[in-house]
């Protein structure tokens, strides 16, 4: 069940980055804004576009990895490669939230290729486990 730790970890990922979102929004924009129907959509540059792509990219590869996290888990817990590959995860996805919050754009890159380099392990484990049933 440790390889729960990705999946989990993820979501808590895609809330943290929305409330940073949101709070950017409100900062750059106002409160008032929040309560607009946002027909004038958000700055694309600075901080509030980059908090706006990290939400985006965080659900995408919470997309990824929630449900092969979950299929390992059902059937049995993964390999130990499988578990180290769900830590990694965890710690690229943080990198990866950090760096892209404040513009660092080469270790934003390299923990976006690292992280999607686990999601394959994860995923080939799911897929060894599905196959031994």
């Amino acid at each position: 069940m440790e390889v729960l730790i990705a999946p989990n970890s993820a979501a808590l990922l895609v809330f943290f980055s929305a409330v940073v979102q949101h709070l950017s929004t409100v900062i750059s924009r106002g409160v008032g804004f929040v309560f607009t129907d946002r027909s004038v959509s958000l700055s694309a540059v600075g901080f509030s576009g980059r908090a706006k792509r990290t939400l985006q990219n965080n659900l995408e590869s919470a997309a990824m990895m929630v449900p092969l996290g979950l299929v390992v888990a059902i059937l049995g817990g993964g390999t130990r490669i499988a578990i180290t590959a769900a830590y990694i995860y965890v710690g690229t996805r943080i990198g990866f939230t950090l760096s892209y919050w404040f513009g660092i754009s080469v270790a934003r890159s390299v923990f976006w290729g690292v992280g999607m380099v686990t999601i394959a392990i994860v995923g080939i484990s799911a897929l060894g486990q599905f196959m031994a049933m």
